[in-house]
């Protein structure tokens, strides 16, 4: 682990970096970047819409995350999903809990991690993270848990588990 007196310049313009990026919807950002057609945004409205009346825990999860944000930017949002978040509000909703692990448990901070992790990397030259417990180079995945608050292990595992599922 890097400690205080191993931060260069780059290192710390790299920190800064992070942490502007883990700051961000970035969920919603890569979608709209993605360059969705207004067909795929009514399919996906119409798919957040059936899973507000009884949402999983990770559907539960989503629509919590799409009206914060609309409501951290002031934005108007479907009628559908201000009556989940004022239901969520008053306490008449609560996260759906499931005994034993979650399927998708995580998912939305591990693709945080992940994309951080990418983007670090890209915009330093790092490496995104080293299988050497004793290497003194500094990595993306080091760079994105001291800007996240955790530990090396769980970027590096959330990094392992999406480059498997999205390259």
């Amino acid at each position: 682990m890097m400690g205080e007196s191993h931060m260069t310049k780059t290192n710390e313009a790299a920190l800064e970096f992070a942490k502007r990026f883990l700051s961000g919807n970035i969920l919603r950002d890569d979608i709209q970047a993605s360059n969705p057609q207004e067909q795929d945004f009514l399919r996906i409205g119409n798919a957040l819409e059936a899973a507000s009346k009884k949402p999983n825990a990770m559907e539960f999860d989503v629509l919590l995350s799409h009206a914060a944000d609309a409501l951290s930017r002031n934005e108007r949002m479907p009628e559908w999903l201000a009556k989940f978040a004022a239901d969520v509000l008053l306490g008449k909703r609560k996260r759906p809990t499931k005994r034993g692990p979650q399927e998708f448990g995580n998912w939305e901070r591990d693709y945080k991690m992940w994309r951080a992790t990418q983007e670090v990397a890209k915009a330093f030259g790092l490496q995104h993270y080293s299988n050497n417990e004793l290497s003194k180079q500094i990595t993306a995945a080091e760079l994105v848990s001291r800007a996240e608050g955790c530990s090396l292990d769980v970027v590096v595992t959330a990094y392992k588990k999406c480059a498997r599922k999205w390259g």
